[in-house]
């Protein structure tokens, strides 16, 4: 299996260091050097020569690897070189930290092949390890062995892809992100057709509003032609009464003469009759006058020869020829009067016939414009149901159909994929335990058997005979158990093996257990890097020959 190796960092300005050449080789070496030698600085440049150093923002900054190591000599100025060796071939890695001269570059001194770190180059070269990854397995600084979060997650990612896909190369994690952002992208459509249908219905309504308020409005022109035109129909009824009793009225005035000829012997026949009435009248006046003179005495007196003539015959024959004249005289004017309104009628016939004319065509018109209205109402009643049925196919679109079943599509995606990681994440976990215990066995010289650490990183030890949690025991027991872990973790996650770098790791190992764990780190065939203050460590790989 194709492994990486440092071989040779150059530290140009970084910290206390400046212009330093450092020299490493395969296998397990010791860098020995007192408190504030610099050991810690050689770990983070290494850190920072694999993954770059970024500067925090506001009160971070002041804490930050980047304020923490800036150059002394020449504060602001960053670089170094670091040379190794991966799937047989070496490289360069050059990087500058400045802020304003940040760059890096990356050559195979093989060929002289340029690769790009900003495109992942390096990340390959890595094997996809991250900064995050990187400080949870084989990078161990000075009391931080406690694996962090991030070594949780990566062991949850990894159950999950290794047992959907048979290996942990796919980045489930990452499967997670895209069904997300597929899911938001979707909702999002989702949202944005809805409002759109929703804007389409409500102008749908507001024209069917329209509609309605115009059938209305036709509704009552059509009420209003009706009752015109009732009202036309119902005159028209009375003048054919009244010219049907005029007509037969005048059919009874001039039955002798016929038409003009009869009204006018009508008119003359009462003159006549008129003319005698006032002849009686006069005549009898006369007679009740000779009746009344013959009545005094003095003129029968004073007269001679009408000495006992009586008046009363005188008064009863005038009195009757007055009678006879008046009658004669009142029928006489009535059948004048008579003859002049027949003679009127016809007068008047003409322009009534003119006012039926009138009366027709209006009552033609209205029906005309009834017809109208009916046409033209039917026309927006077929148009105002044509626009319902759109709202109600716009409220249920293929296109917002088909969007929010690619909706539950993915949510059922993401279900199905959390709950195979969740199945599987216990399988996972005994992988883990299995061979965290197996190094934890090596270390403890076989005193504990198993590891065991649940998905809530809570860790116990098994004896053979008890269970015991973790927090129970000496502290240097905790921090064998936190470095079987690591390891182990490091090798189930990482593709290929990488340089573990140990800063001071061993401080509460008692000498039994610091041996084993050299041992074991002689034999895990990685390139071992250990920073220690203490010369125990080193003449325990010497006296092993652990090199």
């Amino acid at each position: 299996m194709p492994k990486m190796v440092i071989t040779e960092l150059y530290i140009k300005n970084f910290g206390k260091f400046s212009d330093r050449h450092i020299s490493l080789h395969d296998g397990l070496q010791v860098i020995t050097g007192e408190n504030e030698y610099g050991k810690s600085t050689i770990h983070a440049f290494i850190r920072a020569m694999l993954f770059g150093l970024e500067r925090g923002r506001g009160r971070a900054a002041a804490k930050d690897d980047y304020t923490r190591y800036e150059p002394w000599g020449e504060p602001g100025y960053y670089a170094g070189t670091m040379r190794f060796l991966c799937g047989g071939r070496t490289f360069r890695l050059e990087r500058s930290f400045g802020r304003y001269s940040r760059q890096a570059s990356l050559i195979c001194e093989d060929d002289g092949e340029e690769l790009s770190v900003e495109q992942g180059d390096l990340s390959v070269l890595l094997g996809g390890l991250t900064p995050g990854l990187f400080d949870s397995t084989v990078s161990i600084g000075q009391l931080k062995s406690e694996p962090g979060q991030e070594l949780s997650a990566a062991l949850e990612n990894y159950a999950a892809n290794y047992y959907e896909t048979g290996d942990g190369e796919i980045d489930l994690n990452a499967a997670f992100q895209v069904l997300r952002e597929k899911r938001r992208e979707a909702e999002k459509a989702v949202r944005e057709e809805e409002a759109e249908a929703e804007a389409a219905r409500r102008k749908l309504l507001q024209e069917c509003a329209y509609l309605e308020r115009d059938m209305q409005r036709l509704q009552s022109d059509y009420e209003k032609c009706r009752a015109r035109l009732h009202e036309r129909n119902t005159e028209r009824t009375i003048e054919r009464n009244t010219e049907r009793a005029a007509e037969r009225q005048a059919g009874r005035g001039g039955a002798g003469s016929g038409g003009a000829a009869g009204t006018k012997g009508t008119e003359t026949g009462g003159k006549s009759l008129m003319k005698l009435g006032a002849a009686g009248l006069l005549a009898g006046l006369l007679g009740i006058a000779w009746g009344l003179l013959l009545g005094n005495p003095w003129f029968q007196e004073n007269v001679k020869g009408l000495s006992g003539m009586s008046s009363f015959p005188f008064l009863l024959i005038g009195g009757c020829v007055a009678a006879v004249g008046i009658a004669a005289l009142m029928a006489g004017g009535m059948k004048k009067v008579r003859g002049r309104s027949t003679a009127g009628q016809k007068v008047e016939q003409k322009p009534r016939q003119e006012l039926n004319t009138q009366n027709t065509e209006e009552k033609k018109r209205l029906a005309w414009e009834m017809d109208r209205i009916r046409g033209e109402w039917k026309e927006k009643e077929i148009r105002r149901e044509n626009l319902r049925e759109q709202c109600e196919e716009s409220e249920s679109s293929e296109t917002l159909a088909a969007l929010k079943r690619r909706c539950t599509a993915i949510a059922l995606a993401e279900e199905e994929l959390k709950k195979a990681a969740e199945e599987t994440g216990s399988q996972t976990m005994r992988m883990m335990n299995a061979k965290a215990s197996e190094i934890f066995a090596f270390i403890t010289e076989g005193k504990y058997k198993r590891i065991d650490l649940d998905e809530n990183r809570k860790i116990s030890v098994w004896d053979g005979e008890r269970r015991t949690a973790a927090e129970r025991l000496s502290r240097g027991t905790i921090e064998q158990i936190y470095f079987a872990v690591r390891m182990a973790a490091a090798d189930l996650l990482l593709e290929e093996p990488v340089p573990v770098i140990l800063d001071d790791v061993f401080a509460f190992y008692d000498d039994k257990r610091l041996v084993s764990a050299l041992k074991w780190l002689s034999s895990c065939g990685k390139q071992v890097i250990i920073f220690s203050c203490h010369k125990r460590e080193e003449e325990i790989v010497k006296k092993e020959e652990l090199l």
